[in-house]
């Protein structure tokens, strides 16, 4: 079958020139995994800021989409960019995607991810099924944006600079409120979604309860499949917490800030927090500062700013904790790879990570923004390291299973034959 990929990563191609991929990395292990198969020739579409032409690149056509604009001075150029629209870049994507269509002649198209503009295809495509693969929801999530930081304690660390390129808290909320309207657009007459959670099976269900939905789950980088966690509670007088946190008003660092206060105040564990994501320097950091009326600096946090993967799995592996503080989530790579390398682990239960890890058998799940129960249930691990090795061993078991190469391509090609099947026996069309 021939099978066309709109995502808005490069995958595997950017190996070409020497990149690596730290965004969009899972995309990349599920490419070469297709790869590895004869059922599927895949073709991949992507979000690009260099105009080409397509091009092959390990037997996988790549379609760049090109969305910048066409002058030769860069300063100018980036400036440019930065302040388009998202009409605009609609514009300036559609045709050359309805091209890519028309050149590769798919069997279905697969779109990864519904909060950018790949589903506005629908209304231009019919006589191809399309199918879309749920990542976020921005929708309900947009429910919950200011539920960690207000938007007054952001403003006041906006920057000229974020404003002058859109990046302010103001543009940040209204290009989140149109795209949320756009996805349920999508959503709304979708036939086909690829899901992985509850949550993410619920919500599409009250958009859309026509809608036909497969449980296809997803693969990660490769290094987190190669490290183990081994426990440290009793090597280590220092306590090793870790935290995957992206920028976002519901990302949940105040939280994290205050259980950090809450554990030097009064459980006297020695423990270092270290936060993947952020520099210390962050505009997030001094908005939770101003939100908790607390300073990190007086806290044992450790900033690494974004890592490869084979650096956060080396990380993960010599931590005692990964704790995950975000508001709301559908299923969070970061717990991922944190269960598959083995951490223990305490997750928000918000979205879908109840799906993701079960409580009590695989970790801990606390309430999202309470910090007394977060560091209650960060003491209650290191005085039980007996527990935490048994949810070390459960959550390292499921994740082996949930994210098992074979498993996930027999998910991954089910559903495309389910849906080829679905859509060719339909006499309607």
């Amino acid at each position: 079958m021939n099978i066309l990929w709109l995502t808005n990563s490069p995958c595997s191609s950017i190996e070409r020139t020497g990149g690596k991929t730290i965004l969009g990395g899972w995309l990349s292990s599920l490419e070469k995994e297709v790869l590895k198969h004869s059922d599927i020739t895949l073709s991949i579409a992507y979000l690009s800021n260099i105009k080409e032409p397509p091009y092959n690149y390990n037997n996988v056509i790549y379609y760049p989409i090109y969305l910048g604009s066409s002058l030769r001075n860069n300063k100018a150029k980036k400036l440019i960019e930065s302040r388009q629209t998202i009409k605009q870049k609609e514009q300036r994507a559609i045709p050359q995607i309805l091209e890519a269509i028309e050149k590769c002649k798919p069997d279905l198209i697969h779109i990864h991810g519904t909060e950018e503009l790949w589903g506005k295809i629908t209304q231009y495509v019919s006589k191809i099924p399309i199918v879309f693969s749920i990542q976020g929801l921005l929708a309900p999530i947009k429910e919950k944006y200011f539920i960690g930081l207000s938007k007054k304690s952001v403003r006041k660390f906006d920057s000229f600079v974020d404003k002058l390129v859109k990046n302010d808290v103001n543009n940040l909320y209204q290009s989140f409120i149109y795209r949320a309207a756009r996805e349920n657009g999508y959503l709304r007459y979708a036939e086909y979604i690829f899901g992985r959670t509850q949550w993410d099976s619920n919500c599409t269900l009250a958009l859309n309860p026509a809608r036909k939905y497969y449980l296809v789950n997803e693969l990660l980088r490769d290094p987190f499949y190669n490290y183990k966690w081994h426990s440290h509670f009793c090597n280590n007088s220092k306590i090793r917490i870790v935290s995957t946190i992206s920028g976002g008003t519901y990302k949940g660092f105040e939280t994290a800030l205050h259980t950090a206060h809450i554990l030097q105040t009064y459980s006297k564990i020695d423990f270092e927090w270290h936060i993947v994501g952020y520099n210390k320097d962050s505009k997030w950091c001094k908005a939770a500062e101003l939100e908790k009326r607390l300073k990190v600096s007086d806290y044992p946090f450790v900033f690494h700013g974004r890592l490869d993967a084979d650096s956060l799995a080396q990380l993960l592996s010599e931590s005692d904790i990964y704790v995950q503080v975000s508001h709301i989530e559908n299923s969070p790579n970061s717990v991922c790879e944190a269960m598959l390398v083995g951490v223990p682990t305490i997750a928000s239960f918000a979205g879908g990570t109840s799906s993701i890890l079960k409580d009590g058998e695989e970790g801990i799940l606390v309430q999202d923004g309470d910090p007394y129960v977060l560091a209650g249930s960060i003491v209650h691990l290191v005085q039980n390291p007996d527990l935490a090795m048994f949810y070390s061993n459960n959550a390292k078991c499921r994740a082996l299973q949930r994210h098992n190469p074979e498993n996930v391509y027999k998910e991954l090609l089910s559903g495309y034959t389910s849906i080829l099947s679905s859509y060719n026996s339909n006499d309607n069309r």
